[in-house]
């Protein structure tokens, strides 16, 4: 199940610094009460700007991401998005839903390019 989060505070499955803005909504999705994804996307006047998204190790692939996705995919708006080059899974569940490389940002993650992804 997918609910908003508005106390960030309760969020301990990752490291991520949410930034708190007016724009910015965190979701939680939920198996059996406990918290085992999360989806941070902006929505900035007539797109998204997903910021992250991140599913506990050990229930990965079991289509929780792919409902996140669908969830923000249904408010239709164009939506962006950075990965990591080296991110291959993430790039694979973005492709899945239409998203398309338009640009490399040299560095971005350190020693690793970024892909900037749209999808319209």
């Amino acid at each position: 199940m997918l609910k908003e989060i508005k106390n960030y505070d309760l969020i301990d499955i990752c490291d991520y610094k949410f930034s708190y803005n007016d724009f910015e909504k965190v979701y939680g999705y939920y198996l059996n009460n406990d918290l085992v994804g999360i989806i941070d996307f902006s929505i900035i006047y007539d797109r998204i700007e997903l910021n992250y998204i991140f599913v506990k190790e050990e229930y990965r692939q079991k289509g929780i991401a792919s409902k996140m996705m669908e969830y923000i995919i249904s408010y239709n708006l164009s939506i962006s998005l950075e990965v990591d080059e080296t991110n291959i899974k993430a790039i694979k569940l973005y492709e899945k839903y239409g998203f398309k490389n338009k640009a490399i940002r040299n560095n971005y993650y350190g020693k690793n390019n970024a892909i900037l992804m749209v999808r319209w």
